[in-house]
């Protein structure tokens, strides 16, 4: 390399000081645990996943045999018996992805916003509003099927999600006389808002701490100009607070689809029981790719969102 060349590579990348290669050595170090976990419990697994996809998985006396069989899996998933029971599930899951996802996301937003003041009782308020977060945690669920339902199988969803929702108020019909389709109604209503509740608590945090990081002078400026408070969610806090919507619509997504009462989950895990190793991983590597996939589209469609609303 000549020395022009040389004199050229040094402007380029300027010498590092003593404390900027300690902090970037101390970055390197705080990395790693995440490096490691995400090599151990993501990167691995998916590497065994794609293996179990392509064989037919047979246990005999605490060993295993792998058969290769190519796309047969994949086959039978899409095109044989399986895409009868697959295919109308995986609408159902999506169906319900695309409901839930927007309604978390609105209401998120909304109480981030009427959280974000300083007013007596905010710490309380916000913390109800995660409260639901920790009583859902798999900790929690863990300790209610082994010790509330006596079980651990995934048959009983149906139990958990009872159990995490209110009872029916049939004493109304009793004690005023409503009607049966007024009560049905109100108790779906009641349940349908605790159920937004409880899937909202981290995406709440997320969106009041980026809410709470933008400068007062903004609002100050828009107060001075005339504008009012729609315009000014509009054209100040939606557009800023834009990249923490973006984490937010896909850890609601991610969360939709690997709720424990998702119907493809489901589906995974009683396979997975029954000994069909292969065909759960099968299933359960095919809609990894279909989430990866959605969330690909969502954050190009966000990121324009982005770049239009920064100009």
């Amino acid at each position: 390399m000549s020395l022009k060349k040389k004199d050229k590579a040094q402007t380029l990348r300027p010498k590092q000081t003593a404390t900027q290669k300690r902090n970037e050595r101390w970055g390197w170090l705080f990395i790693l645990p995440w490096a490691v976990g995400t090599l151990y419990f993501f990167i691995i697994p998916m590497c065994q996943a794609a293996i179990y996809a392509f064989n037919d998985i047979e246990m005999k006396n605490g060993t295993t045999n792998f058969t290769w069989v190519g796309f047969e899996n994949f086959e039978y998933l899409f095109v044989g018996e399986g895409a009868g029971e697959f295919i109308p599930k995986l609408g159902e899951a999506l169906a319900k992805m695309a409901y839930e996802v927007p309604v978390v996301v609105v209401f998120s937003i909304l109480i981030a916003m009427v959280l974000r003041g300083n007013f007596r009782g905010h710490t309380f308020f916000r913390a109800m509003f995660f409260f639901p977060v920790i009583i859902a945690s798999g900790v929690c669920i863990n300790i209610l099927r082994s010790h509330v339902m006596m079980t651990n199988s995934s048959a009983s969803v149906e139990q958990e999600a009872y159990m995490f929702s209110l009872p029916d108020f049939t004493v109304l019909t009793d004690l005023f006389g409503l009607p049966e389709f007024v009560v049905e109604f109100a108790t779906k209503v009641v349940n349908g808002f605790f159920d937004i509740t409880w899937k909202s608590g981290v995406q709440i945090i997320l969106l009041l701490v980026a809410v709470n990081h933008i400068s007062p002078s903004h609002y100050e400026v828009a107060d001075i100009e005339g504008a009012t408070a729609w315009e000014k969610l509009w054209k100040i806090t939606i557009p800023m607070i834009m990249p923490t919507i973006l984490v937010v619509i896909i850890y609601t997504i991610i969360d939709s689809f690997t709720d424990y009462g998702n119907v493809i989950m489901r589906m995974i895990d009683d396979l997975r029981s029954e000994a069909f190793l292969s065909y759960a991983t099968t299933i359960g590597l095919v809609y990894f790719v279909i989430v990866g996939i959605l969330i690909g589209v969502v954050t190009l469609i966000m990121n324009k969102l982005t770049k239009s609303a920064e100009y």
